[in-house]
This record gives structure tokens, C-alpha cells and sequence, in this order.
């Protein structure tokens, strides 16, 4: 059995393991750590000497992790994480530290909660790198906060999170029915709503929307007949066309701004929005700092 020399692995060393694992790529680990390649692969190869082993192997145009490489992936997240703490002495001054803060959300739908959480960070430390990632599906959280890739997140709640995930409430919107009222009238009934060509905002993964979960309690179904990826696209494709669609009121003060809205004519949960973060992450005071600049800008009393 090798003897391995722990005294000769630093915590950079282990950060760039790391970061080259979850992004399985050299270039990319180097942009995220505002790295060169050269500089990625030099620590990548001293650790290949300490441990003896390739940790990663050339795949086509890209790399994968060797059976080793897996198995060390989750120990060096949890110490790293241990190290952060050990470094953390609760005197967190946030006009000294100057990473990058980066936040996974869904841009396209939260564009004015996104800037209102933009204004007050560059207010509280002025020029700030902010990085704010595009969410996509529910089902990407835990994978985001967990690799890094995001320092926290905000999204629509779900029916449950991960345990390895901590939240905190926002603020909740009520969900109404848009349509281009050039075209048609509002939905005035259950039968109309049910029938209506509908057009949904679809960012993938196998999370279920409130409306739909509503309608499935009800033993309804509506016809769909288009999804999209992001609002900005479903406002263009119901603009001049008898769509409708069912969507947090919110949106009407950004994309959907040139579309009309009527009440939607089946009851509908609230649509809550959470902070959300690595449960990893509670005794940071960089996160605690941080949750706490985003719940001043964005928390408002739940409906």
C-alpha cells in the first residue's frame, strides 16, 4: 500500500482537484478560479505525484475521473468546507474579500428581484463581481450548491428540499392567467380555462408546477400545446395568438408587461420563493452575510 505524504496537500491543492472534477475540464476549472491552464494542470499533476494516481484521463476532446478521483470527490468537499469554518473567525468583512459572489436563479422570470439584490450588494460594497446563473429546473439546486458552481440560490419552493439543503422564506405571488387581449377575451370559467390552447414556461427536470399540481388534485387537465424555456420567449409566442398562460402575476412587471391578465378561475396555491444553500454553508459568515443582503432586498411578507 502507498504511503501518502499529507504534509505536501494544500487546500489549493485540493480546490483545484475539485473544481477540475465538476467541471471536467481544465479551461473551465481555470476560469473559475480566475486561474490559468497551466497553472490548473501543474497543481492537477503535483497531486497525481502525492496520491499516485491519474485522477483524471484524456476522453476524446475532454477528461473523465478516474475510479479514485470518485471516491476522493466527497471527502474533499467536506474538507474543504471544515477548512473554510476552521478559517472562519466570524469577523467577516465584506469590503475585503473580493471573490465572486455568484447566485443560481431563474433570470428570465425574477429579472426585477434579481436587480433589486444587485442594487443592494453594490450599495454595500461597491463594484462587487456578481455571477448570477441560470437555474433552470428545480431539480439542478442541489447539484448547483453542492458542487459550487453557485453560493446560493433563489427559486420557486418545491414540494420538498434535499436535507442536504437550508432555505428561507421570500415572499409569494399569486398566479393569474395571461393572454394578448388584442386577440381574445379573458378566461371566464373552469371549462374555458380547461379547453384554452395553453402555452407553458418549462425549464426542464421532472419538478412539477403548482398549476399543474393543482390541477391534477382536481382531476383536471388543460390542453398544452407549446412549452418554452424562459418568459421572454413565451411572451413573444403568445403576443398575437390565442394562447394563454398561468403564471406568477410578478412577471407582469417585466416580460410579460405587454400582456393582459385575468384571475385564474381554479384554485391555485401561492407560488413561494425561498433562499436557498448548502446546508454545509450555516456557519459561514461570508453566506450568513450574504443571506442576509439578499433577504433585506428581496423578503416581503408572505401571502
Amino acid at each position: 500500500m502507498r504511503v501518502v505524504d499529507t504534509s505536501q496537500i494544500s487546500g489549493r491543492l485540493l480546490k483545484v482537484f475539485i473544481t477540475v472534477f465538476d467541471e471536467m475540464s481544465v479551461s473551465r476549472a481555470a476560469e473559475r478560479l480566475d486561474s490559468s491552464q497551466s497553472t490548473i494542470s501543474h497543481n492537477i499533476e503535483k497531486l497525481r505525484s502525492i496520491l499516485g494516481d491519474t485522477l483524471f484521463l484524456q476522453c476524446g476532446r475532454g477528461i473523465v475521473p478516474s475510479a479514485r478521483a470518485v471516491a476522493l470527490a466527497p471527502k474533499v468537499r467536506h474538507l474543504l468546507a471544515e477548512m473554510e469554518i476552521l478559517a472562519d473567525g466570524g469577523d467577516y468583512d465584506p469590503l475585503q474579500d473580493q471573490s465572486t459572489i455568484t447566485i443560481a436563479t431563474n433570470g428570465s422570470a425574477l429579472a426585477p428581484e434579481l436587480n433589486l439584490v444587485r442594487k443592494r450588494l453594490w450599495e454595500v460594497t461597491p463594484g462587487r463581481k456578481l455571477i448570477f446563473r441560470e437555474l433552470g429546473s428545480r431539480a439542478n439546486l442541489e447539484n448547483f450548491l453542492e458542487k459550487g458552481i453557485a453560493d446560493i440560490a433563489v427559486t420557486a419552493r418545491p414540494m420538498a428540499y434535499s436535507d442536504m439543503l437550508h432555505s428561507l422564506p421570500l415572499f409569494s405571488d399569486e398566479s393569474a392567467v395571461y393572454y394578448d387581449a388584442e386577440i381574445r377575451k379573458p378566461i371566464e370559467n373552469v371549462k374555458e380555462y380547461c379547453s384554452a390552447r395553453h402555452a407553458n414556461l418549462d425549464f426542464g427536470g421532472p419538478v412539477k408546477s403548482v398549476v399543474e399540481s393543482a390541477l391534477e388534485t382536481l382531476g383536471l387537465a388543460r390542453n398544452m400545446v407549446i412549452s418554452v424555456p424562459n418568459v421572454w420567449f413565451l411572451a413573444q409566442v403568445i403576443k398575437d395568438t390565442d394562447l394563454v398562460a398561468t403564471l406568477p402575476k410578478l412577471l407582469q412587471k417585466s416580460a410579460l408587461s405587454g400582456l393582459a391578465i385575468c384571475p385564474c378561475p381554479i384554485p391555485i396555491p401561492p407560488v413561494h420563493f425561498d433562499l436557498v444553500w448548502h446546508r454545509r454553508d450555516d456557519e459561514s459568515s461570508r453566506l450568513t452575510w450574504l443571506r442576509q443582503q439578499m433577504t433585506a432586498a428581496l423578503a416581503r411578507p408572505e401571502t
